[in-house]
């Protein structure tokens, strides 16, 4: 079904990669089958060979590739739940697909931070996904993607329980501990926790950590010197904590990860939700 993507070769990492260095860059978020988690669809091609530096999201990672020469090439990377670089080659485009922690896929299920490039018969028909290559319109581009694979036989699905800590999780304005969310769940705690560790590949206690960093990442409190409301906003007893926390999920230090991300907020802020090209840069 798959094969293993190995990397060899130099690369320059996303958060040095600045909106001149894309010939096309667009991201857009799209709620499937009424969820509350939108799955972002990411449209771009790169100027240079490029090292996309993954930060802990645990989520999924679907890329349609279409080279130069028109061939179709679909990878999955699976749940990123540590640092780690993907390759991405001038002349490609990418439409990559990025489903939330709830969001499985059978065949690859319980799987963390490996790629595979997938043999086009998991897909069959690969028409959807040129049709999605061709069209600008981004929402007819995300259903043409979800019909791809929702037809494959990579069993896609949603687990309503790990969507129901998911919530409770990033959702947390009162702080609630780990033990707390689990609590006010409906199932038994070592129900909960057998099932995320069964659908998502990691514990329920580093799946509630990466999910407090996407809150921390997804904030503009670091635009602030001051990070004491960072620590307090998400729970955590001091700076020390704070700073052990990032340096155990990124590999980061508070300072560097706190230079990424805010280089990385002021670029999104500029190019989000739009599409650039060559001409208009």
């Amino acid at each position: 079904m798959s094969m293993e993507v190995g990397h060899q070769d130099e690369f320059i990492p996303i958060q040095r990669c600045y909106p001149d260095e894309y010939e096309e860059y667009q991201v857009s978020g799209h709620c499937w089958n009424d969820g509350f988690l939108p799955v972002q669809m990411f449209r771009i091609r790169f100027r240079k060979r490029t090292g996309m530096v993954l930060y802990p999201h645990a989520c999924t990672l679907l890329y349609f590739e279409r080279g130069a020469d028109g061939t179709v090439r679909i990878r999955l990377v699976g749940r990123v739940t540590e640092t780690m670089c993907t390759r991405q080659e001038p002349g490609t485009t990418y439409l990559m697909l990025r489903f939330p922690p709830q969001y499985t896929f059978e065949a690859f299920k319980g799987q963390t931070n490996t790629e595979h490039y997938l043999e086009p018969s998991v897909f069959g028909d690969l028409t959807p996904i040129r049709q999605a290559m061709d069209t600008k319109d981004a929402d007819a581009a995300f259903a043409l993607l979800m019909q791809a694979v929702l037809g494959s036989s990579l069993d896609f699905r949603e687990n309503k329980l790990v969507d129901e800590f998911v919530f409770g999780s990033l959702y947390n304005e009162d702080n609630l501990s780990i033990e707390e969310i689990i609590g006010n769940m409906s199932y038994s705690p070592r129900y909960i926790r057998s099932v995320i560790k069964a659908q998502t590949g990691i514990n329920a206690k580093r799946l509630y950590d990466i999910l407090r960093l996407q809150n921390i990442m997804e904030s503009q409190i670091f635009e602030d010197e001051d990070s004491l409301n960072c620590v307090y906003d998400f729970g955590f007893y001091d700076q020390a904590h704070l700073n052990k926390n990032i340096r155990k999920l990124t590999g980061l230090s508070y300072t560097s990860f706190k230079e990424i991300l805010k280089e990385k907020n002021q670029v999104e802020e500029k190019d989000t939700n739009k599409i650039i090209t060559g001409e208009s840069l």
